[in-house]
């Protein structure tokens, strides 16, 4: 019953790593192909995210792109994190609903 319980919280851990990956992903996108009008508006959440990210990570690959945005390396890094934080939730959660 319990590892039944455990596997199920691990699963909804990896979901959660994996939506949030991809809202990076799709932030990372945004802040590098947007036109300024609508990149403005992603400031906010630019920032709120930023203080998520660790200061060893935060700012860290941040390169300018072509079309006047910025690619953000650090939430592209975050990102792949969370998915390889993903995976391994995933793997432990079908390790544990095997073993019950």
């Amino acid at each position: 019953m319990r590892s039944g319980l455990a596997a199920s919280a691990l699963r909804l851990l990896s979901i959660a790593c994996r939506v949030l990956a991809w809202l990076l992903v799709a932030l990372v996108v945004a802040g590098a192909i947007l036109p300024a009008g609508p990149r403005a508006l992603l400031l906010g959440l630019n920032g709120a995210v930023s203080q998520t990210i660790p200061e060893a990570l935060s700012g860290l690959l941040v390169f300018p792109t072509p079309f006047g945005g910025a690619f953000r390396g650090d939430f592209a890094l975050a990102a792949c994190i969370l998915l390889v934080l993903d995976w391994a939730l995933s793997r432990a959660s079908v390790s544990l609903r095997r073993a019950a």
